[in-house]
Formats: structure tokens, sequence, C-alpha cells
């Protein structure tokens, strides 16, 4: 344990150094550290506007690549999506603008949003499950075939899939749809807007970033299986998300650590660019043509997007 005279001699030792600056502050130092001082604030300010510009260049390199990528990209997309309705998926807490922008992106690309469904965090939350199991059960119609060894959130989503989804285009949201689209708003496990009159065939599943502090990986097991039933009952399915949800404790970095996952579901980790917003599109006709990947720029084992061959229409 320190005693009372380490104290005192620490406090002696402090006023000590400080009359000692006072001495030389005033002695024959006084011009010299002065000097000192104002050289050093003068370099100190040179290197703040150094900074100041490389931030502003990079600021505008940045700007000049993303709005070089969103130009480009645009063109390659066009028509890509001509045809096909599309479900856009929020996970709870995705983010807003995210969203439109993916929205958007899919619009340019000649796809037709038929509806924007808001995964409610009630969905997820292991309190719940003894709602989820006996609801899916319920609203579970003739056509529907769970697979034996699904869990319930696989056939969750297989459920919302028969609702608002289809495999093949031109399916009407018909009376067991609206059944299924009623149970699953009035169980407040979920939103949809608009309420759609034609089935989507493909969807994008908007990830939300990671809070924090970030979760263990297999808290994202259910959402995972989730975007599976999705799959299923779809033509495909793209979980699109920023970086951080490819990292430890995001969705994406779950996903790809479900190697049956993984089989059937693509993802894109740079959804914010403009660049991860084609692949998106890219994406989707991969899915559409029965195939799957994994894109972007954190441990993306696909690679920054399809290729060209398994892009085209």
């Amino acid at each position: 344990m320190i005693d009372f005279r380490y104290h005192i001699v620490s406090i002696v030792a402090i006023f000590f150094a400080l009359g000692a600056g006072v001495v030389l502050g005033a002695g024959p130092l006084k011009g010299t550290g002065a000097d000192v001082v104002q050289a050093q604030a003068k370099k100190d300010r040179a290197a703040l506007e150094d900074a100041r510009a490389e931030l502003i260049q990079a600021q505008s390199l940045d700007k000049y690549r993303d709005d070089y990528v969103a130009k480009v990209t645009a063109g390659l997309t066009v028509g890509k999506l001509t045809g096909k309705r599309v479900c856009v998926v929020t996970m709870p807490s995705a983010d807003g603008d995210l969203t439109n922008q993916v929205q958007d992106t899919i619009e340019a690309a000649g796809g037709q949003v038929t509806t924007r469904i808001a995964l409610d965090s009630k969905l997820f939350d292991p309190g719940q499950r003894q709602l989820v199991e006996p609801l899916v059960n319920e609203l579970v119609t003739a056509d529907v075939t769970f697979p034996a060894d699904s869990t319930t959130y696989q056939r969750a989503g297989m459920i919302l899939a028969r609702g608002v989804a289809a495999k093949e285009e031109g399916k009407l949201v018909d009376s067991e749809a609206t059944k299924i689209i009623s149970g699953l708003t009035g169980s407040k496990l979920l939103s949809l807007k608009p309420t759609p009159k034609d089935r989507c065939s493909l969807a994008v599943v908007v990830a939300a970033d990671p809070p924090t502090p970030a979760p263990d990986n297999s808290s994202y097991n259910d959402a995972v299986d989730f975007a599976e039933g999705l799959d299923a009952g779809s033509a495909g399915v793209v979980v699109a998300g920023t970086p951080d949800t490819a990292q430890n404790g995001g969705l994406l970095k779950s996903l790809r650590g479900d190697a049956d996952a993984t089989k059937s579901l693509s993802s894109v980790d740079v959804a914010n660019m403009p660049s991860g917003q084609a692949t998106i599109v890219f994406a989707l006709v991969e899915q559409a043509g029965g195939k799957a990947g994994q894109y972007g720029g954190v441990d993306a084992k696909n690679g920054v997007a399809p290729t060209a061959v398994q892009a085209k229409n």
C-alpha cells in the first residue's frame, strides 16, 4: 500500500517542477522557449493544412469514383430485370436509405418492386418462437410441402414466400396468399407496403448493420433459415448489406459460414456502393438462372461480382 509519505514527496516534487518551470520561463530561456513553441505551432498548422488538403482530395476522388461507377454500371444493368417482379424484404433495423437505393437500382434495371416487407424484431425474438411455430402451421396451404428436416424459420420463410412470391412470373395474390399476408401482419411479425397484387419471383433481403456490442454469429441462424425458406418458395433470393454485415457479428458473416445456405442464397456485402448495387442486379439475374454466389469486398468467396457470362439475360 502507498503510504502518506509517498503522497507528500509526490506533491513536493510537483511544486518543485512547477517552480522550476516558472523560473526558467521568466529567466534566460524565456525567449528560446517562446520561439520553440511558436515554431512548433507553425509546424502543426502546416501539417494540419496538408492533412486537410489531402482529405479534400481523397473526398473528391471518392466522389469521382462513385459517380463514375454509378454512371458506368447504370448502363450495364439497364434492362437486366425487365419483366421481373421483385420483393424487397428488410431485416429489423435495416437502414431505410440503403433500402431506397436498392429499390431504385432494381427499378432502374427494369424490375418491378411489388412490395416492401419490413420484418419486425419480434419475429426473431427467441421468446416469440411459441407464437411463430403454431402460426406457421395455421397458415400453411395445400400447395406448400415442408421438408421433413426443415426448421421453424425455414418454414416461416416458405409461408411468407407463398403469400408474396412464386417460382414463376405472373402469379397473382390469390385468396390463400391474402390469408397468409393477413395472418403475418395481424400477428405484428411483419408489415408490408403496398399490399401486392402480383407475387414476385425474386427477392432482395436487406440486412441491418450489427449492433454494438456485436452479437455472436450464431444469433443470425434463424434469420438465415428464414431467407432459405423464402428462397425455396421463389425463383431466388439475394441478401444485401454493408461491409460491416460481412464481418463478425453480421448477418452475411453468418450466412457465408453456412455451407447449405450458400448453395441457394446469394449475398452482396457492398450494397452501400454503386458498384455493389449493380452487383445486386447481376446476382438477381444469376439467381433467376438457378445459380448462387457470394460477392463483395469482405471474404467474398466468388469475387466482386458474377461474370459477364453469368449475368447475361
